[in-house]
């Protein structure tokens, strides 16, 4: 499908470089008419980019994009800033838009913007003195579909920065001549490269330094050794597309830039968007601008502190229902007491371990979005969940099948669906499976078990050949079923695929007195598994047996190798 662009400016010179470059690009465009008439124009276009030129912006008395974001249908839009001034960077992330192109601009930068709305392809450049981490991150970056860059100096890497625009900077923090943390800050003062996000991996588990890369910028800290899956992981989630639709918003305020980083992370790794301010000051002005969710506020704070940010929020109308959690060095029941009078709905105590946090954020999210009493998931996908199949004896011999088995789970069940209450968790969660159960039955695939998040199917009609096609074909349409559902609705879903063609015992599993099921045991489930858990969000890895079947189909492909623990041999596996 084709996307649509607006390109909403008062110079028919800037909109007319705008719209050839998204011309160029297969982009149809759309230009603004009148300025008092252009949330109705956007109603009625619904773009899929949002190109907007500074001078725009500052003509409404509130804040567009915040109005934008908070339409059901306009929401789905990623909205560039586009401006000639050099603080437009930072005047583009501050109002809250996706992206920043600075006029005049080079195409690199524009394909930058294309690769993330697009989904394609990320460049990474990896700053390092010997090829040895550039070689690590292309190996286990391989089935994420990353390209390269490689650097040897915070000189060389800004260079290529200038040149490349990749889509983030992985460097050591050992350098020579300047270190990681220099070059986080060249990136981050730079009006042109400062939205690149950069992560510093260091040896020393020194606090001064991690706190070093902070000030200057970085976006994370990761601590060697280099955990393949772990930190590439990470690494995806820095770089991977925007959410489509509504997210859950909060605001940090606290004048140490550690603990804003510390929270911020907490509250990116549980899906929120974030916003930081460095004081009650100008925490009010973002809180009555962007209305987040939550609020989390300290106490000691220069120019504002937290009790007359509290205060504030309270006396206005547009503030005063959103929870505040007060994080405070202060101790005292005193000072308790005083934020309970305040309306502060939880206090935490520095220094305080994030999982704490986390817990008293989840919860105010299901007391105030939902006001549901919180029941634990799990018991309602466990009962009744495995489906018998076959009507076989007990007793009957098992039977060794040529299957093709599909495993597909939703990616941070726990995380995601712990805080959304019970009535709506189970609402998506049906919908979900109700919508891949079908596809798997319509293509001839019974349904093996399906434990928490995970649906397990096999595919055994005796057409070895057949199956591992239905199964690829299940895999896609799931695929485009999520990027419909995503667009549409505010409780995005990402899922991990692993596909494998094996032989498999199949059989009544159980005791005939308590409970039996008709299920697949072998290898060849563990292998489809561990395929389903090393591939990217959205994505789907099938093995070397399956894409013999069906290669005529699926064309040539690159391939990967998946370890497997126990030194067992690698699986050979092929990305769909």
């Amino acid at each position: 499908m084709a996307l649509k662009a607006f390109v909403a400016s008062t110079s028919k010179l800037l909109s007319k470089f705008v719209q050839d470059v998204c011309t160029a690009e297969d982009i149809s465009v759309t230009q603004m008419g009148k300025e008092t008439s252009l949330f109705a124009d956007l109603q009625a276009t619904l773009p899929d980019l949002l190109f907007l030129h500074a001078s725009i912006i500052e003509e409404f008395d509130d804040n567009i994009i915040a109005r934008i974001k908070a339409d059901e249908q306009l929401s789905r839009a990623y909205i560039v800033i586009f401006a000639s001034r050099p603080e437009g960077a930072e005047f583009a992330y501050k109002v809250g838009a996706d992206a920043f192109l600075p006029i005049p601009f080079k195409n690199e930068q524009f394909e930058q913007i294309l690769r993330l709305i697009l989904n394609l392809p990320k460049h990474i450049l990896v700053v390092s003195k010997t090829e040895a981490l550039p070689n690590t991150v292309r190996e286990a970056g391989a089935m994420y579909d990353y390209n390269v860059l490689w650097a040897h100096s915070a000189e060389e890497a800004t260079k290529i920065a200038g040149e490349k625009f990749p889509d983030l900077i992985l460097s050591e923090y050992a350098l020579p001549q300047r270190n990681g943390a220099v070059l986080s800050k060249l990136v981050k003062s730079s009006h042109l490269l400062g939205h690149i996000p950069v992560v510093i991996m260091m040896e020393s588990n020194d606090e001064e330094l991690v706190e070093e890369c902070f000030e200057a910028g970085s976006n994370d800290v990761f601590l060697f050794p280099f955990d393949r899956q772990k930190h590439i992981h990470l690494i995806s989630n820095i770089v991977k597309p925007p959410r489509k639709g509504h997210k859950y918003s909060a605001l940090v305020v606290d004048d140490s830039i550690t603990v804003r980083h510390v929270i911020s992370k907490m509250f990116k790794q549980m899906g929120f968007t974030v916003l930081t301010a460095a004081d009650g000051q100008e925490g009010m002005k973002l809180a009555v601008q962007h209305r987040p969710d939550i609020i989390t506020s300290d106490y000691d704070m220069p120019v504002m502190d937290g009790w007359d940010f509290c205060a504030r929020l309270r006396e206005s109308e547009f503030t005063q229902q959103i929870p505040v959690v007060m994080v405070s060095s202060r101790d005292t029941n005193t000072d308790k007491r005083k934020a309970h009078s305040l309306g502060v709905a939880a206090y935490l105590t520095k220094p305080f371990k994030t999982e704490d946090l986390e817990k008293v954020v989840k919860a105010l999210v299901v007391q105030t979005q939902r006001r549901k009493k919180e029941e634990t998931l799990e018991k309602y996908t466990a009962s009744d969940s495995v489906k018998k199949i076959g009507e076989g004896s007990a007793h009957a011999a098992m039977e060794e099948h040529a299957v093709t088995i599909f495993s597909c789970n939703i990616c941070d069940f726990g995380k995601k669906f712990d805080w959304l209450g019970t009535e709506r968790a189970i609402e998506v969660l049906n919908e979900y499976f109700r919508a891949v159960t079908g596809m798997i039955t319509e293509r001839n695939g019974v349904i093996d078990s399906i434990m928490g998040d995970e649906i397990l199917a096999r595919f055994d009609t005796g057409d070895p050949s057949s199956d591992a096609v239905n199964a690829i074909d299940t895999a896609v349409a799931l695929l485009e079923f999520l990027d419909y559902y995503n667009s549409r609705d505010i409780d995005e879903l990402e899922v991990r695929i692993g596909i494998h063609s094996d032989r498999v015992l199949v059989g009544n599993f159980g005791s005939a007195e308590h409970r039996l099921v008709y299920s697949m045991l072998g290898d060849g489930v563990n292998i489809t598994k561990q395929l389903q858990r090393a591939t990217a969000p959205n994505s789907c890895l099938f093995s070397a047996d399956t894409y013999d079947f069906v290669r005529e189909s699926v064309g040539d492909l690159q391939s990967y190798s998946v370890p497997r623990k126990g030194g067992e041999r690698d699986i050979i596996a092929y990305k769909l």
